[in-house]
Formats: structure tokens, sequence, C-alpha cells
């Protein structure tokens, strides 16, 4: 595609009064290909070569709690930044460079500094969780991947207990998750889960574009006491709680299933509707009969012998012609995959030995636990897919 058949299409795109998901994520695609006409090679990798100079930028600026400073004053200089974080003002400066030419802060003036879009999401508590998650907890393993794999023959990492996270962080048979849930890393467990409250990042919550009312409720109506749906593992319930909230009307119990650490968490104001079960799914599943059994982000943290063994429990409840599982994760395409399916797989490999998967791998591994697949369902964008199965 030639700049001028970019522009055209561009033109049409931006025109749309009506710019959905899908359109906005292909506007996004034709400014990249018009990007990638317009720079030169060499300038593509020296930016790749100096990108982690900018991710360390915006860490140390989260420390020195430079974005609140900036969004709290309006506009402010290095002085005054300098005063007010107590770090020195030529070393704001250079951080503040840095920020402003990547545009997480707009420059108003010489050494004067005002917020934009970017700035204020950098202050919020899950716009802070991701920099501190990926900073201060993953990348110590994803600089040391190349040697893993050079270590273990370039294999493909499916082991949990022995993978780029445990020969980073000289663990001896230790899974993540349970390196993450030691009592002295709690802050660590704060900041993962408070990141995983916002992984969805921008992209529209699935009840908001799949049709839940159609293939859930069109032909079957809930009682008071009939379990309308189970997260399983949900974390801090965020996911259910906007279930719940867009679906006020539908009868029934909504629980909110997760370890006893994370269910104790008061981070979240859920709805009244929800109720907490401490589970632990490697175990069993406690609530039987349930219209949804609903997954996000569980199963790609794990192989697919592991997930067999989750499976188990969550079918085991089931029943059969009423119940369903609803997975919601990467639906990897055969060809063209976005780059952020891309990079989440890359950090499943890091830190949990996992991968995202095509559909292929997903109907075969839920046919493999028994389950039918009653489709695979993309999003309408770049972001995570509907996978619905049922007993066979």
């Amino acid at each position: 595609m030639d700049i001028e058949e970019i522009f055209q299409s561009l033109s049409v795109l931006v025109a749309d009064p009506n710019l959905s998901e899908g359109k906005r994520v292909e506007l996004l695609d034709r400014i990249k290909k018009l990007a990638a006409v317009l720079e030169r090679p060499e300038d593509v990798l020296t930016k790749l070569a100096f990108s982690p100079s900018q991710f360390m930028t915006a860490r140390v600026a989260t420390e020195l709690k430079l974005f609140d400073v900036i969004v709290r004053q309006g506009k402010v200089n290095s002085e005054e930044l300098a005063e007010t974080t107590g770090a020195n003002k030529v070393l704001i400066e250079r951080l503040l460079r840095v920020l402003t030419a990547s545009g997480m802060v707009d420059e108003a003036g010489v050494s004067t500094y005002t917020p934009n879009k970017i700035t204020k999401t950098l202050t919020s508590r899950t716009g802070e969780a991701m920099i501190r998650a990926f900073w201060d907890i993953k990348l110590k393993s994803m600089a040391r991947i190349p040697e893993y794999l050079h270590h273990t023959g370039y294999k493909n990492p499916e082991d949990a207990t022995n993978g780029p996270f445990q020969f980073a962080y000289g663990l001896k048979d230790q899974p993540f998750f349970d390196w993450l849930h030691e009592p002295k890393r709690a802050r660590e467990h704060d900041t993962m889960h408070t990141y995983f409250e916002g992984d969805r990042g921008s992209r529209p919550d699935w009840v908001k574009w799949f049709p839940v009312e159609e293939k859930f409720f069109k032909n079957v109506k809930t009682q008071k006491d009939d379990v309308v749906m189970v997260d399983v593992a949900g974390g801090r319930g965020h996911d259910l709680d906007a279930f719940v909230r867009r679906f006020l009307d539908v009868q029934g119990r909504y629980v909110l299933q997760d370890l006893p650490m994370v269910l104790d968490d008061r981070a979240l104001e859920l709805h009244s509707k929800i109720e907490k079960i401490a589970m632990d799914f490697w175990k069993d599943q406690p609530v039987s009969g349930a219209r949804i059994y609903y997954m996000k982000f569980i199963m790609h943290d794990w192989n697919d012998e592991r997930c067999l063994q989750i499976l188990t429990n969550v079918t085991a409840a089931m029943t059969k012609g009423y119940s369903f599982l609803v997975v919601e994760d990467f639906i990897i395409p055969d060809q063209g995959c976005p780059l952020l399916a891309a990079l989440f797989d890359m950090q499943m490999m890091n830190a949990l030995s996992a991968m995202e998967r095509t559909e292929g791998q997903w109907v075969k591994l839920l046919k493999a636990a028994g389950l039918r697949v009653e489709g695979c369902y993309p999003p309408p964008g770049d972001g995570t897919g509907i996978i619905v199965a049922e007993l066979k």
C-alpha cells in the first residue's frame, strides 16, 4: 500500500462520525503503515534499541510522583518540581525531555510542563501499577530470556516451575503465583492485582459487544436462588462487577472465587449482589449448576496439562444442557496477529512458561476436557475474544 492509498483510506475512516472500536484499530493500523513508509529502517532499529530508556524514565517519574504533581498543579516548571519532589533540577529536566518527546507530558514553555490525557492515566491506580509490575517484577526475567533459551537449546517454555522467571530469580520449582503470594511480597501482590484490574486497557468490556442476552438468557429465566455467574479466580472482581451492573434486571446469584488472600483485599467496592467464596481451582469447584462459569486470563497462565486439571473441576460442576463455560482470552489468528496479542504471548512465556492460543488450540484443549465449543468470537478490535463451550 503506497502513501496515496494510505491517505485515502485514512480520510474515509476519520470522516466516520461513529468510529467503532474495530474502525479505531483499523485507523491505527493504517497510521502505522504510513509511519513504516516514512521511517528509515535504521531509525526504526535505533528507536527499538533506546526504548528501554523511555520505560526507565517513566518508572523513575512514577517513583518521584512527577505525573501526580504535574496533574495537580496543571502547569509547573522544573524548579517547582525539584522543590516538591526533592530531586535535582537538572535531573528533572533530563527526565522530562524524554517524557515530553514521547508524549507522556506536554511542554508549555522552557522547562515548563502541563498534563495531557496520558499524564492523567499514569496517575491512576492501574496506570501506575502497570509501570511498576512490568519494570519491578517482570523485566528482570525478560532481560534474561535470551540466556535462558540458549541454556535450554531453544525449547518452547512449558514448565511453570522451571522457566525464564525461575531462571532469573534463582527459584527452585516455584511457580510465579506461589512466589507472588508469599506473605513477604505484599507490595508485589498488590501491584500485580491492581494491574490486573486495568489489563483490558481502554478496550470495551466483553458485555458491551458480545450478545450476552441472546446467548445465555433468551430462553432461560433465572430465579433469585439460581447462580447466574461464577467468576473463577476472578481476582478483585472487576469483571464480575461490570457484568452485574450491565444486567441488573437478571435475577440470581453472582459468585466471585479466588484464594482467600485475594478475596480479603478491599481495594474495590463491589456490587452488593456479588458474594465471595474462597476456592482453589486445583482442588474443586464448590458451586454447582451455574448458568455461566467465566474465566478471564486463566487458561493462558498454564500449559494444556495443567489447564485440563482446572477444567476437570469446572466441568464436574456444570449441568449438561444448561451451563456454559465462557473463556475470555486472546484468540491468536493464524496470520496477521495484532501486536498487543503477540506481546501478551511473550509475557506469558516470560513469567509463566505459558502461551496465548489460536482458535484451533482452544478447540483442541476444550474438546479434551469433555466440552463442545459453541463458538470462538473475535473482539471488535485487537483485544480479547470470547470462547463459549458446553458439556458434550
